[in-house]
């Protein structure tokens, strides 16, 4: 939708707003309105809008309830702000009370024999994203440590903070998803969002990496622990990639790609016996993961070079 701008005064330009949202938001002559700069962005809100929580209901049946966290986690990155689940039992209570920790800002606040309320009572605001996306940024850099150190000992005794830190990991991207629906427009958050589900798939390749290590008490081979350190400088290239928008570092990524996603990852697997093989899957897929999650980066930085 585009509108021209129409001179009023000596400085001062002007615009009309679309009938249909005014119509929408039962606006008349001197009702007041919003405006917030973000960037580029003129962002217009009513105070019904900035006032108004979305609220949605959830009826559990047979066929739903084995995907009550898939149902939340999307509802939440919707941006809903109240839920209620009616027909719960004491299982689906439970299950509520785990799926809670990785809804950042919500909390419980309601429940009887067969009701269930969530409800967003302090969530951080919108200018936390950056800070917060950097936060999952370090949660990966200090698992990787731990990981590393543990396979070189052959003793896993970290599996409940690398578990705790996998499920910090998922609240904070759920956020910024959220709040890429709620407050972004629409072409920064494409890019973002493609970023956040890369970011999450390297996560989740640690953990599950560590979880199969632990699980099965394997005794890592030197081979693994010499890739995982190289991996940790390619997560480092990525992570200045992104927070100081370094196209130099994606240069490096993606000539790096040959020598160890398609070079080292493969030499190892097809020489690797038992276990470790299982190991060295999960490590060309965090590469593969890495080099990928560049993608949405370039378009970043060259977006802000069309906009400087």
């Amino acid at each position: 939708m585009k509108r021209k701008l129409v001179k009023q005064g000596a400085a001062t330009m002007m615009i009309s707003l679309p009938s249909k949202w005014i119509k929408h938001n039962s606006l008349d002559k001197g009702d007041e309105i919003n405006l917030e700069e973000k960037e580029n962005n003129l962002v217009i809100t009513t105070e019904q809008t900035l006032k108004s929580k979305q609220e949605i209901t959830i009826e559990m049946t047979k066929e739903n309830r084995g995907n009550l966290k898939n149902i939340l986690t999307h509802i939440y990155r919707r941006g809903f702000d109240k839920i209620t689940i009616k027909n719960i039992d004491s299982d689906i209570l439970k299950e509520l009370r785990d799926i809670v920790q990785i809804l950042l800002g919500f909390e419980i606040i309601g429940k009887d024999a067969n009701k269930c309320v969530l409800e967003n009572i302090s969530e951080p605001t919108e200018n936390k994203y950056e800070s917060i996306l950097k936060k999952v940024f370090v949660i990966i850099k200090e698992d990787q440590d731990i990981i590393l150190n543990d396979f070189k000992t052959n003793k896993y005794v970290n599996k409940q903070e690398i578990e705790e830190s996998r499920i910090q990991g998922d609240r904070f991207v759920l956020f910024c998803r959220r709040l890429l629906i709620k407050e972004k427009n629409e072409e920064d958050a494409v890019l973002e969002w493609e970023l956040l589900t890369s970011l999450m798939r390297v996560h989740h390749g640690f953990y599950y990496m560590y979880k199969y290590a632990s699980e099965n008490n394997v005794k890592v081979e030197t081979e693994v622990v010499e890739l995982l350190g190289h991996l940790k400088d390619y997560f480092e290239l990525f992570f200045d990639a992104y927070h100081n928008k370094n196209i130099n570092s994606i240069h490096k990524i993606n000539d790096l790609k040959k020598k160890y996603q398609f070079g080292k990852s493969i030499d190892h697997l097809e020489r690797s016996k038992g276990k470790n093989t299982v190991l060295h899957s999960y490590i060309k897929e965090c590469f593969r993961n890495i080099q990928l999650a560049t993608s949405p980066i370039y378009g970043m930085i060259f977006d802000n070079q069309i906009k400087g």
